[in-house]
């Protein structure tokens, strides 16, 4: 029997005006691993993104010792202008993290960027897919 699917969660972490590429801690998977179901990244500044100055935001599963660097999904790049106070939803490529495994945000930047303040939101339910 699975316990995916019931006890939604939200978690939602603030990193005021990132400076470099940074790895952000965000949770250990708990008893049953988790399933997350969406990811939303929101800059609180418009920035518009050309093919030297831009950033991404990643889901990462850190593994059972926090150094994994398997990428869930992300939303950015080269081509992807942000709009102040707006969702972007991550586009997942895995959504499982195994009992114990870290769940990351990698933020990536390149050229000179501004993000301002950045906000996760990650919905996700006890228990593996």
């Amino acid at each position: 029997m699975s316990i995916a699917g019931y006890n939604t969660n939200v978690i939602s972490r603030s990193f005021v005006d990132q400076t470099a590429d940074e790895i952000l801690h965000i949770m250990k998977a708990p008893f049953g691993g988790m399933t997350v179901l969406a990811a939303y990244a929101i800059s609180d500044a418009t920035f518009d993104a050309d093919g030297s100055n831009y950033f991404s935001v990643d889901l990462v599963d850190g593994g059972a010792d926090g150094t994994g660097t398997t990428s869930m999904g992300s939303a950015g790049g080269a081509s992807v202008d942000w709009t102040a106070d707006t969702a972007k939803t991550l586009t997942l490529t895995q959504t499982g993290l195994d009992e114990g495994d870290w769940l990351h945000v990698k933020y990536d930047e390149t050229g000179t960027v501004a993000p301002g303040e950045l906000t996760i939101c990650i919905h996700w339910v006890q228990g593996g897919t």
